[in-house]
């Protein structure tokens, strides 16, 4: 297989059944009575709590630098658990393939419980599967749940996908799967019943040496049908110009819909995220902006009945943000969206992993903005680190806390859960951190550190904290 020169991505996802302990050391996940509905997002066993999933594209599998594996914690009474924990790579029984150096297993993550049998699904991206040249590669990986969790049933398609993500675009009640491609979207709406074929509709065409894609999928309009955005950024290369797409297709009954309802070629941002932050029933779209040439910045796009709206724009100069914007801190070069004090409305959690800390550079953070029937303000955001009281760790250079960010309900009492990832700790290890969410906002009070070590990948270069499911 000939590789060229790699690309920058960013990402927003029979399998392996859990090992037992008397194998290997880890405990099996427990299998679960059969559910009779729908499983929710992240749930795989059926259990009824989100598990917790990091992908690690750039990780160690059977030897091979780069090939990428997946880790996921499941949730236990009290949150996730590093007790109950699986490692998936292209080597695991049933995942069709086999690991080579730069597939980048576990570059984007997305979950749904795509067929329907009350446990919750994952599609795994690898970005950089079969790629023959620098613009291309990619592939899917769909794993299914069962009573016991993911299992060795799994299936591969789709072509140069970079990112995943996961809604009901033609309002059937069937989750369907969006994947993000460089120049290009496609949608699978026959996941249900076992159909791989998938819709691509071409947004444009680049030449570069580098690229980032980024999606979400929610309900912007509020009319039932889940809307796709879809972000592309090229690189210049060979005196061409930088291209970029940033556009909202909507949603319909046949599926997303080849004309954007929005579109924008000012900038197109990193990250992207989606959430209610104003409680008016209409989802609005979070978009993060690291580069903007000062700190980096947040803009929020309200959806409404038309499409979306105007944008609120929050860096770390606004009021009652913590902090101050200094170049380079990245801040939205990780969004996420949910809701942290059940008040109704969507908070937003942004990572700004070059963040200094003090003298010490690229130590990171992350701000917690919280939504209100205004929108999304400044007023009580907080600001966690290393060096915050509570959190494990210290402030240490290159540890890049923020790297990515998750907003989702891990502990079942109905308030949204900050998942931080810290990919720089301890050089290519990498960290994960659970901060529970409170009606007071976010605690650092029972706060869960997951490490390389208690989770059974050390010495893999598993930079824990890259990429997390949504």
């Amino acid at each position: 297989m000939t590789r060229h020169r790699r690309r920058f991505r960013i990402s927003v996802l029979a399998t392996v059944t859990a090992i037992g302990a008397s194998a290997t050391g880890l405990a099996a996940v427990p299998a679960q009575a059969a559910p009779r509905v729908p499983a929710s997002p992240g749930d795989f066993n059926g259990d009824g709590k989100r598990d917790l999933v990091a992908g690690s594209p750039f990780g160690t599998a059977n030897g091979m630098d780069a090939a990428g594996f997946v880790t996921v914690v499941y949730g236990g009474a009290s949150g996730p658990d590093a007790a109950e924990r699986q490692v998936i790579t292209q080597e695991s029984a049933g995942v069709p393939g086999s690991s080579e150096r730069y597939d980048d297993f576990g570059a984007s993550l997305a979950s749904a419980d795509f067929d329907l049998d009350g446990y919750a699904d994952l599609a795994v991206v690898a970005s950089g599967e079969d790629a023959q040249g620098p613009l291309d590669g990619g592939r899917i990986t769909l794993i299914y749940g069962s009573a016991s969790g993911l299992s060795s049933r799994a299936v591969v398609f789709g072509e140069n996908a970079q990112t995943v993500s996961a809604g009901d675009f033609d309002r059937d009640g069937k989750p369907d799967l969006a994947a993000g491609l460089p120049g290009s979207f496609a949608v699978y709406r026959g996941l249900a019943s076992g159909s791989t074929s998938g819709t691509v509709t071409r947004i444009g065409s680049g030449q570069g040496e580098s690229f980032r894609v980024a999606t979400t999928a929610a309900d912007f309009t509020g009319d039932g049908y889940a809307d796709l955005a879809y972000a592309v950024s090229w690189a210049p290369i060979d005196g061409d110009d930088y291209w970029i797409r940033f556009n909202v297709h909507p949603g319909s009954a046949n599926g997303v819909s080849a004309t954007p309802a929005y579109t924008s070629s000012e900038a197109a941002p990193q990250s992207l995220a989606s959430g209610d932050v104003n409680g008016d029933g209409k989802a609005d779209l979070v978009a993060g902006f690291p580069d903007d040439g000062k700190g980096g910045q947040v803009r929020v796009y309200s959806g409404t009945a038309s499409g979306l709206g105007s944008a609120t724009v929050i860096d770390q100069d606004s009021e009652g943000v913590p902090g101050t914007e200094e170049p380079d801190d990245l801040f939205g070069a990780a969004v996420a969206a949910g809701d942290v004090n059940g008040d109704g409305k969507a908070d937003v959690a942004v990572g700004a992993p070059e963040e200094a800390i003090g003298t010490t550079a690229k130590a990171g953070a992350v701000t917690v903005l919280y939504g209100g029937s205004g929108g999304l303000t400044g007023t009580g955001a907080q600001q966690f680190g290393e060096g915050t009281a509570g959190v494990p760790g210290s402030v240490e250079t290159n540890d890049r806390f923020g790297s990515q960010v998750s907003l989702a309900d891990l502990g079942g009492d109905g308030k949204a859960d900050l998942t931080v990832g810290s990919s720089g700790e301890n050089g290519t290890e990498g960290a994960l951190y659970v901060l529970n969410g409170t009606a007071s906002g976010v605690t650092t009070t029972g706060i869960k550190a997951f490490s390389s070590a208690n989770l059974g990948v050390q010495g893999r270069k598993a930079s824990l904290g890259q990429v997390l499911l949504p």
